[in-house]
């Protein structure tokens, strides 16, 4: 951990010597241990410490951008006249975005220290009971196991000094058992909380079946997908449609649609930077306090999030979602819920008659049409029959293709229950979801085997 006052102190040192009109700073470090195993045996013990240092500067309508990857004043020193350098050759901006102004923001609040100095050296015992269970009922286990700290401080020319800190630790594990397999992943800010055996036992739930899974006719089936699905499909639609870039080129869904029912009335969905039922992290790479944006509400196109530039190019003040100054894709929610609703998971499987359960999907696609937010993808461990109100019968892998627009206006069910769905070993972004059915969801294709 770098810690707050050397990062700052830097980056204030590199503002001030900058010639530029204005110039912004910002740093992010992280460090990340994680142990990946298979077949009950870790075969990968990983350290990995990265850093990266942005420097944005304008010159009357010009910006430059330079990245470095080093703290060494040698290094910042090179990457400043680098990005100088750049301003003089870039293009004018006919709308220069002015910088954010006098925002000071220091927070250590999500920091765990017994996270931040735990070691993969102590993790063999904790994984070895887990293959232990395993072994005790004929499955086999793979996974990952991590651990990390994160920093990120911003400093710019009109007075906006930020630094926030963090943990984050997660574990992934799938089981194997027969020609079926399970999944369940958990994320927390401390070491912990993570319940592995509890997990695993979700995870041993969706394979322990002695009966071979089956192939399911294509067409549309009623389905309950579980936060792990819900979340690939929300993110997905983060960024395709709730940025103002997708936004201002009306490849969203949300282009000339504000104020129009696009969903269910169940359907809200929001982004909380700074909820901590999330990974919440207060400000943005612009040192803009990140904001509470409502994306859909109630099923009414609601908003749209911000950073600087497009912010000032709609006439609006950023909401806090700039992402680091080399990026293109414009601001995106990283922080996204969907609200929950009255029922529990168990009632929403109960009041199916005849649909499918899907705990998460893979190689989803949210290309295909963003206009109306059609996608595809598969459906992978654990997907049950559902009928009479019970789980019956595994099935094999199927293929969706289906837009979310119309299959959000189905919706039947939301459950009050929500998870946290993260990817620890990634640099942040996480999703906080409950279980939903849908009463038409279309799949176009399906395994054999």
């Amino acid at each position: 951990m770098i810690g707050h006052r050397k990062l700052l102190e830097e980056l204030a040192r590199l503002v001030k010597r900058s010639a530029a009109d204005g110039t912004t700073v910002c740093a992010e470090a992280s460090t990340r241990r994680v142990s990946r195993f298979a077949y009950d045996a870790i075969h990968q013990d990983l350290l990995q410490e990265s850093l990266s240092v942005y420097m944005r500067v304008i010159n009357g309508r010009r910006t430059g951008v330079a990245v470095t990857d080093s703290l060494e004043r040698a290094s910042l020193e090179r990457c400043l006249k680098a990005a100088l350098e750049i301003a003089r050759h870039t293009p004018p901006n006919a709308h220069p975005a002015p910088l954010p102004k006098d925002y000071h923001h220091v927070t250590t609040q999500d920091h765990d220290a017994k996270t931040a100095q735990a070691s993969t050296k102590t993790f063999p015992a904790t994984l070895n009971r887990l293959f232990h269970i395993c072994q005790g009922v004929g499955a086999k286990l793979a996974g990952s196991y991590s651990v990390g700290e994160d920093e990120l401080a911003v400093v710019n020319s009109q007075g906006v000094s930020c630094y926030a800190a963090s943990t984050v630790a997660g574990a992934k594990l799938v089981t194997m058992y027969r020609k079926l397999s399970g999944f369940a992943s958990a994320v927390h800010r401390r070491l912990d909380q993570l319940e592995l055996e509890r997990l695993l036992e979700r995870s041993l739930k969706q394979c322990l079946h002695r009966r071979d899974p089956v192939t399911l006719p294509t067409g549309a089936y009623d389905v309950i997908l579980e936060p792990e699905a819900v979340a690939e499909l929300i993110q997905w639609l983060g960024y395709i449609a709730f940025g103002a870039k997708s936004f201002q080129e009306r490849t969203s869904f949300l282009a000339g649609r504000m104020g129009e029912q696009v969903m269910a009335r169940g359907i809200s969905i929001y982004d909380d930077g700074c909820d901590p039922a999330g990974l919440r992290m207060p400000f943005d790479f612009e040192g803009v306090p990140k904001q509470r944006v409502m994306l859909i509400d109630r099923g009414k196109a609601a908003g749209i999030v911000y950073d600087t530039a497009y912010g000032a190019l709609y006439g609006r003040p950023s909401t806090g979602h700039a992402l680091p100054p080399d990026e293109t894709e414009g601001p995106v929610p990283a922080h996204l819920f969907l609200a929950p609703g009255p029922r529990t998971r168990e009632e929403l499987i109960a009041g199916c008659r005849r649909g499918i359960l899907i705990p998460r999907f893979h190689y989803v696609n949210g290309l295909l049409n963003p206009r109306e937010a059609l996608m595809t993808g598969l459906t992978r461990e654990g997907a049950r029959l559902i009928e009479d109100g019970k789980l019956t019968t595994p099935i094999t892998t199927m293929r969706f293709t289906q837009s979310l627009l119309e299959a959000f206006r189905h919706v039947t069910g939301i459950s009050k229950e929500r998870e946290l769905i993260a990817d620890p070993t990634q640099d942040g972004g996480c999703a906080v979801m409950p279980t939903i059915r849908l009463a038409k969801f279309r799949f176009t294709g399906r395994s054999e085997d």
